[in-house]
């Protein structure tokens, strides 16, 4: 067997920085450095898809963080009702005192405030239905339907696949 030459270590050492810096990356990030390694040629190119491969394996077979039990409108209604309980005190105890003195209105704006915050909360989910029949999810369609642009990216795609080793 023959001794490492200093090309030789000068690659395991820019392979193991390549590795070291993976974890760091964001999901995006990841994604962004496989599209750019997908393409190159050579071993070296391979190393470095082997490594983005593992990572990417690594992030899946952790365990994701467990969720929380409890729906988000509850614990946003539970915050919002321990944020509010001492105003609404002392807001109940001055208009107890001045009861003769406020106008009607005014004892019915608790009710005016929640009436507000459904009906934002109802306006932002009807824009998102109205949203998501605008926009529906990409549908499959016909390699033949394609233009030649769709289908000079078609290319591409099967050709970085291939690249990687990926059965298309």
């Amino acid at each position: 067997m023959t001794a490492p030459t200093k090309k030789h270590l000068d690659l395991a050492i820019a392979l193991a920085q390549f590795r070291q810096g993976l974890p760091k990356l964001t999901d995006a990030g990841l994604e962004r450095r496989a599209a750019e390694v997908a393409a190159l040629p050579g071993w070296y190119a391979g190393e470095l898809r082997r490594l983005v491969d593992a990572e990417r394996e690594s992030r899946r077979t952790t365990t994701p963080p467990t969720a929380p039990t409890r729906s988000r409108a509850l614990r946003i209604a539970a915050g919002a009702a321990i944020a509010g309980a001492p105003a609404a005190a002392l807001t109940g105890q001055a208009l107890a005192q001045y009861a003769d003195q406020v106008p009607q209105v005014l004892l019915y704006s608790p009710a005016v405030a929640v009436g507000l915050v459904a009906a934002a909360v109802g306006a932002s989910r009807t824009a998102r239905w109205v949203d998501d029949r605008r926009h529906p999810l990409a549908v499959d369609v016909d390699e033949a339907d394609l233009n030649p642009l769709g289908k000079e990216l078609l290319a591409k795609v099967r050709a970085a696949r291939l690249a990687r080793g990926e059965v298309c």
